[in-house]
């Protein structure tokens, strides 16, 4: 059961680790917001240090090959950023919230404190209004077309 736990682990911290590096190269590169750039690539480190703190069980744990929902995914196209920051905003919040969960489980209690991953999505929520508003509005404060 232990193998299972961790793949399942492995799975949330890619799947928080990818939604912040998107929320992280818009906020960078499109919006040019240092602070939400900041915050998010102290979080997606933060994130991916628990892999390293994990290492090789992580690793032994992966079975692309054998996930039963690898071929579910839709693919979906996103018809503008408003849509890509709150599709990456979501999967980060949903594997956030897999990890709280699944911290609590005595296999894990190696890991972080739940409130400290509680934390983290609640602030990827913050973060989230913010670029759909930077999105909305250009410096001079009037409405993107």
């Amino acid at each position: 059961m232990q193998a299972r736990i961790l793949r399942t682990v492995d799975a949330n911290i890619n799947r928080v680790s990818e939604g912040l590096r998107v929320l992280e190269d818009v906020s960078r590169f499109i919006l040019e917001d240092e602070d939400a750039t900041r915050r998010l690539k102290s979080m997606r480190h933060q994130i991916n240090h628990l892999a390293r703190d994990l290492g090789i069980h992580l690793l032994l744990s992966r079975d692309a090959e054998g996930d039963i929902g690898a071929d579910s995914d839709l693919v979906k196209e996103h018809g503008d950023l408003y849509s890509i920051v709150r599709a990456n905003a979501k999967r980060a919040q949903e594997g956030l919230r897999v990890l709280e969960e699944l911290i609590k489980l005595p296999e894990l209690k190696m890991m972080p404190e739940a409130d400290e991953i509680r934390k983290s999505r609640y602030l990827i929520y913050t973060i989230e209004v913010s670029l759909i508003s930077q999105l909305s509005y250009d410096k001079k404060g009037k409405a993107r077309d």
